[in-house]
């Protein structure tokens, strides 16, 4: 699985996708020993809100790019070392 991580971590989407993944996955993992986020202020259903609102940015992609096939860039992604901006202009390979 060939993935140009350097241009991922630098796309603001990655880390909205990332980071509330990461939560969720510490929550879920910390609840089997016992320990629990403290929510005095959050009732039950804002917390259930919160959760789908991680997953659904866990879901929207932290690695996948959209545009290739399977889990791995494009060749020309590959190559990037910025996150590509489209100014208008199709470039065809």
């Amino acid at each position: 699985m060939k993935i140009n991580w350097l241009v991922r971590i630098k796309n603001p989407a990655f880390w909205l996708a990332l980071i509330p993944a990461l939560l969720l996955m510490v929550q879920v993992c910390l609840a089997p020993f016992g320990i629990t986020w403290d929510y005095t202020v959050l009732n039950e259903q804002l917390v259930a809100i919160v959760n789908a609102a991680f997953g659904v940015l866990a879901i929207l992609g932290v690695v996948v790019d959209m545009t290739t096939a399977g889990v791995s860039d494009s060749e020309r992604a590959l190559t990037y070392e910025e996150p590509y901006k489209a100014e208008g202009k199709h470039i065809k390979e």
